[in-house]
């Protein structure tokens, strides 16, 4: 599940169709629901179990929410909830453009909403909230070094600094890894 509609599932599927072409294979659904996160972890938690419900007990390897930080004032409490559900929620601070970024330069210098926007247009990553068709997902690697020097302590359920984002987790799952 994303919090975002269109770049956080259009980023999810085009990184799944990069690594199918280094030989893995995993499979993924994305969901964008476009709202709090405490209502992507619920949104998570209702798909999970209606899948169980139909006698599907491992419907889904794993559920992940990814989240922003922004200025919501339940993410708190949707980190809470996530890990009493065993969901995944991985949040980007400010928001996932920072990770975007990460694929084309590494900084960290801290930026509003609207100067990262400015940021990831000038590189050439999106137009508008979608993705440009030659998105460098090559450059997922140094992307996940960059996050993890940036913030030590990335973990799943946590806001790290400002910038800051926990998707090497995905990448990690994505790649078959095993994530503690």
């Amino acid at each position: 599940m994303t919090e975002g509609t269109v770049t956080e599932p259009q980023y999810v599927q085009g990184l799944n169709a990069y690594l199918r072409t280094h030989g893995v294979t995993a499979t993924v659904k994305t969901t964008g629901v476009g709202q709090d996160p405490v209502k992507v972890v619920e949104k998570c938690i209702d798909l999970r179990d209606s899948e169980e419900s139909k006698g599907k007990e491992y419907a889904y390897d794993a559920c992940i929410c990814l989240v922003d930080a922004d200025r919501h004032v339940h993410l708190e409490e949707a980190c809470r909830r996530a890990e009493e559900e065993g969901i995944l929620l991985l949040v980007s601070n400010l928001k996932f453009e920072v990770w975007l970024r990460w694929h084309k330069e590494r900084k960290d210098g801290r930026l509003s909403s609207r100067e990262l926007d400015t940021v990831v247009n000038k590189l050439g990553l999106v137009k508008g909230k979608r993705l440009v068709a030659r998105f460098p997902f090559e450059n997922v690697d140094t992307a996940c070094s960059y996050a993890s020097q940036v913030d030590p302590g990335l973990a799943s359920g946590r806001r790290g600094p400002d910038p800051s984002s926990a998707m090497p987790i995905l990448v990690d799952l994505m790649k078959g890894k095993e994530v503690v």
